[in-house]
């Protein structure tokens, strides 16, 4: 089949695991891919599928209808040459309709509804209302979601009949896990979070509880990778307390798998609200499969069905903090080394993108190439 993936994600962001990892699956099983995206033309050059390169503004709350502006442009040129359309919520229904009207076959791609605050999270919600409204009307053949609470979410609010939803859950690479060095006599314990630094995203929270942890007498670091609105404050924090938090920037895939390594315990600090209760983060799976344990705020959005084990801990907000002391508190090197390599097993043998990717397959229809 050839298809082609309209996205407004850049590959070089690492928060961009998922349309990487499911392009080079579909590519694998013999699709004739094309992805259309703001990456600069030539960076995908290494990369085994078509890359068309299409502008997009630099000016936050401008991203998608500037790069949508430029799809439009384009269409009339690359449509004739492809039978289906993966396509993103952000692009607009401007777009969706147009490529539907072309011929193709369009399928919605929703890995998050709007995560922004304010008035871009308005702006957003509308894109995101009239991109879905589409399924119910026919013009898209199917939407995808990553997770049930989510495909729930937008049956629930939307109307979108559940045969028109697939759900598509987040995954790992297991060409990228490593086994875990362990933690060494004495060493303190290394929290991690990677992904976005947004303050509404419980991350200057969880700086508190460990600066509680370690008055409490847990000797542990914690380290914040990536950018966001909350880059600032951490970093000040991390002038104060030098010997507490460290603060990295933004790291490419690969670099990020090899980070994740040199600690113990992965973060999950998103707080009970409607946008994380959706989700399937990508970073949960990705400490999993690192060989971490998993500590964070229990609600939907970051449960493992089904898993009740010591190396993957959720807990309620106010109990978070006093219920990783007593885990850890006691808990020796040689229980660590234990419940890592279980932790990391389960990834392997449940998470991985190799299931997703047959899932997208299943649900696309027509035939490939080869």
């Amino acid at each position: 089949m050839r298809l082609l993936w309209i996205t407004h994600r850049k590959f070089d962001d690492f928060c961009a695991t998922t349309p990487v990892a499911l392009s080079t699956g579909l590519v694998r099983n013999g699709f004739d891919l094309t992805i259309v995206n703001p990456d600069e033309e030539g960076s995908h050059d290494e990369f085994p599928w078509s890359h068309i390169s299409v502008d997009q503004s630099s000016i936050k709350g401008f991203h998608g209808s500037s790069f949508s502006n430029q799809v439009k442009k384009l269409l009339p040129s690359i449509t004739p040459n492809h039978e289906a359309v993966l396509v993103d919520w952000q692009v607009g229904a401007v777009v969706i309709k147009l490529l539907s009207k072309a011929g193709l076959r369009v399928y919605l791609i929703d890995r998050s509804p709007p995560a922004d605050r304010g008035i871009l999270a308005r702006l957003q919600w509308k894109v995101w209302k009239k991109s879905w409204g589409l399924v119910n009307t026919g013009v898209v053949e199917r939407g995808f979601v990553v997770s049930p609470k989510h495909a729930e979410f937008v049956s629930q609010h939307l109307k979108v009949q559940s045969k028109h939803i697939g759900i598509l859950p987040a995954g790992v690479d297991n060409n990228q896990s490593k086994t875990n060095p362990g933690k060494g006599e004495g060493e303190p314990w290394r929290f991690v979070y990677h992904g976005r630094l947004d303050k509404h995203r419980g991350i200057l929270e969880f700086m508190d509880s460990i600066t509680k942890l370690n008055t409490l007498g847990l000797n542990c670091i914690f380290t914040l990778i990536g950018e966001g609105s909350a880059v600032k404050e951490i970093i000040r924090r991390c002038s104060s307390d030098p010997s507490l938090f460290i603060y990295k920037p933004s790291m490419a895939h690969g670099e990020i798998h090899e980070e994740l390594g040199k600690h113990h315990i992965g973060v999950l600090p998103m707080p009970e609200r409607k946008v994380w209760a959706l989700a399937s983060p990508l970073k949960r799976g990705e400490y999993l499969a690192s060989g971490l344990m998993v500590v964070g705020i229990d609600h939907d959005g970051h449960r493992l069905q089904g898993v009740v084990e010591k190396w993957f801990h959720l807990n309620s907000e106010p109990s978070l903090t006093d219920s990783i002391y007593g885990l850890f508190n006691n808990l020796s090197e040689e229980e660590f080394s234990i419940m890592s390599k279980e932790a990391q097993n389960y990834a392997i043998e449940h998470l991985s993108w190799d299931g997703t990717v047959q899932m997208l397959i299943s649900q696309l229809g027509g035939e490939v190439n080869g």
